[in-house]
């Protein structure tokens, strides 16, 4: 009986020995995206999502903001982005200096909130304070669209990086009311490389960065 016990847990071992190989051996991967500032992969301790910042800034005002589509191509993996599958935020500085571009002087409030189509905040046309033109303020506008990446998704991304398949390309198109002037069908194109690894030390970003770097890269 003893000898029976003693095989067992042998084969029990030889088991989860086999199991915790299988795991330690499979790759774990740190994903960025390289030659681009237009799009970021980010993960918040439990999802991948990128996230593409959109700006504006000058001595008008936004007043409404529709994500209409887009796409992500990985590789030869093709993301889409759809308003249903997106979240929106919208942050203004009203206070914004001009010659320093978004880097001094007031705060980032948010007055626009949309997730997965569903719309919980929205203030962009409530009246501004108004201005002097010897104040030298601007107000600056920043767009963040989101998009979270399923399992799936994940996985399909890390077989176009295995194949070989790094380089990617983004669109994005919106519709945007600027002083209750409507400018349908903006948008944003680029490419970039899928990295495995920091593409890029937030220490080198441009100053109009620093409002994304400080809400989604150091906290």
């Amino acid at each position: 009986m003893k000898s029976k016990i003693n095989v067992y847990l042998c084969i029990m071992g030889l088991f989860a020995a086999i199991i915790f190989s299988n795991c330690t051996n499979k790759r774990h991967y740190d994903f960025s995206l390289k030659n681009t500032l237009s799009i970021f992969l980010l993960n918040n301790g439990k999802d991948y999502y990128f996230c593409i910042p959109v700006q504006y800034f000058g001595d008008y005002q936004i007043v409404g903001f529709e994500f209409d589509n887009g796409n992500i191509l990985i590789g030869g993996y093709d993301i889409l982005l759809k308003r249903d599958e997106v979240n929106i935020s919208v942050y203004l500085n009203e206070a914004t200096e001009e010659d320093e571009f978004g880097n001094s002087g007031g705060e980032f409030n948010l007055v626009y909130l949309e997730e997965n189509g569903k719309i919980s905040i929205s203030k962009m046309a409530e009246p501004l304070t108004i201005k002097h033109e010897s104040d030298g303020k601007m107000n600056h506008y920043y767009i963040f669209i989101e998009k979270f990446l399923k399992n799936g998704e994940m996985k399909k991304i890390i077989k176009e990086y295995e194949k070989g398949n790094v380089y990617s390309k983004l669109s994005v198109w919106y519709d945007i009311t600027i002083d209750n002037e409507e400018q349908n069908g903006n948008g944003m194109l680029d490419d970039f490389e899928l990295y495995d690894g920091p593409a890029l030390d937030p220490v080198w970003f441009p100053p109009n960065l620093d409002f994304f770097k400080a809400k989604y890269l150091q906290k």
